[in-house]
């Protein structure tokens, strides 16, 4: 028999695999007393100390939010073994994954779906004045149902000046061009709206979306118009 695998506790979870690592930290997969999975997310120690003064609004903004596209901050975690959010774990590979490993091809219907739970959740989060910041393909679950939207690190509370709705919707966009460019078979020479098979409208939305001022009354106009234009068979021209 070969050595006995060593089992790393944190706390009281159990550690089955890490699952993601970027600049401020590392994020475990685990196992809680109850059998259920639950995900880790550490700081980096020098990340945390220089941004001691804005650690705290990750777990303020998710204590605030209830919604199932949201993981719910179940605790914390701060010990010798570092500093860490227990958050619920969302099934599913993330865009990212979908896109870059698996190779996948979004359908009109499956982008018409994606696009319209983002822009639900955004919706929500924004009805709260919560701006996530970082919305991208790396940040999205999706299990073939349902997506979830991840690390709210980057979030805050918006001002109506340097921190605005229309950042989101700008990274909302860079999304749904990642996906419409999954069926896309020219070479990318040139810019988006020359290429992708998209109607006027569809083309005069996303820029729209793309501009830092907004020009939307508010999300909900923004998820109306995207169901609209979007809507099966019209995803692509």
């Amino acid at each position: 028999m070969g050595p006995a695998k060593i089992i790393k506790k944190i706390g009281d979870y159990t550690v089955a695999s890490c699952i993601g690592k970027g600049r401020y930290g590392v994020c475990f997969l685990a196992v809680a007393p109850d059998g259920r999975q639950v995900v880790l997310k550490r700081f980096r120690p020098h990340m945390f100390r220089k941004n001691k003064n804005a650690n705290h609004y990750e777990a303020v903004i998710l204590s605030g939010l209830s919604h199932p596209a949201v993981p719910e901050l179940l605790g914390v975690i701060n010990n010798r073994q570092g500093y860490y959010y227990v958050l619920e774990y969302k099934e599913g590979p993330t865009l990212e994954q979908w896109l870059f490993e698996r190779k996948k091809v979004f359908s009109s219907e499956e982008i018409y779906r994606i696009g319209s739970q983002i822009f639900e959740v955004l919706e929500y989060i924004h009805s709260r004045n919560v701006v996530h910041g970082d919305i991208s393909v790396a940040n999205v679950t999706d299990n073939g149902v349902k997506i979830a939207l991840l690390d709210f690190g980057l979030a805050r509370y918006a001002d109506g000046q340097n921190i605005r709705f229309s950042l989101d919707y700008a990274r909302a966009a860079n999304v749904l061009l990642y996906l419409l460019y999954s069926g896309y078979e020219g070479k990318g020479r040139r810019p988006w709206h020359e290429e992708l098979p998209l109607s006027g409208e569809q083309k005069e939305f996303l820029k729209k979306l793309m501009e830092p001022e907004e020009k939307f009354r508010d999300t909900g106009e923004v998820r109306r118009e995207f169901k609209n234009l979007f809507c099966g068979e019209k995803t692509l021209s």
